[in-house]
């Protein structure tokens, strides 16, 4: 093997340098992500370490036969090590968000299919009300109150449908009362 020149020996340190510069910029970053101040020393040492001799090594490998090939390759794993968190956050950012539900929003799902089966089961109508109103779903719940006291008008159906209903016209828009009746 040839005796490499002073300029392959600086491109392969200076390339070497960049790429391990690169490396622990990603760490030090995920520390930061992770809620630590700053990366540990050892683990950023190895991390360099390792980083500069293997890029140095495969540059006084691939340099020699290939200069303008390597010189490239270099600059786009640079430029990809890089811009690589912000390409991620910007295609995250173009995901649709997933709407989180209520725990118990299955559960109304399944009183309401079992409702449409049979649509006149007020059992299923009184808890559907009560899933409701857990929900913060009012409008629902006073709905489904008034259709339980329909299909079944016994004094707890009745009742349930009254306190909504005074529950409903007691509250004002943006202010928020104590469940105990007072301000």
């Amino acid at each position: 093997m040839p005796e490499p020149s002073f300029a392959v020996i600086l491109f392969c340190f200076i390339s070497g340098l960049a790429f391990t510069g690169a490396a622990l910029r990603v760490l030090d970053r995920k520390a930061k992500i992770s809620r630590r101040a700053k990366a540990r020393f050892p683990d950023a040492f190895l991390a360099g370490s390792v980083t500069f001799t293997l890029v140095y090594f495969l540059n006084r490998l691939a340099f020699p036969a290939r200069p303008k090939a390597t010189a490239a390759a270099n600059l786009l794993l640079l430029a990809g090590i890089l811009l690589y968190p912000y390409a991620r956050k910007k295609f995250r950012r173009l995901k649709p968000k997933i709407v989180k539900k209520h725990p118990l929003q299955d559960e109304a799902a399944a009183l309401e299919r079992m409702f449409a089966r049979d649509p006149l089961n007020a059992f299923c109508l009184e808890k559907l009300s009560e899933l409701y109103e857990k929900m913060g779903e009012h409008d629902k719940a006073l709905s489904a109150a008034n259709q339980a006291a329909r299909l079944d008008p016994t004094v707890k159906n009745k009742w349930r449908a009254e306190d909504l209903e005074k529950e409903a016209r007691g509250k004002k828009p943006g202010k928020k009362r104590w469940p105990g009746g007072g301000r």
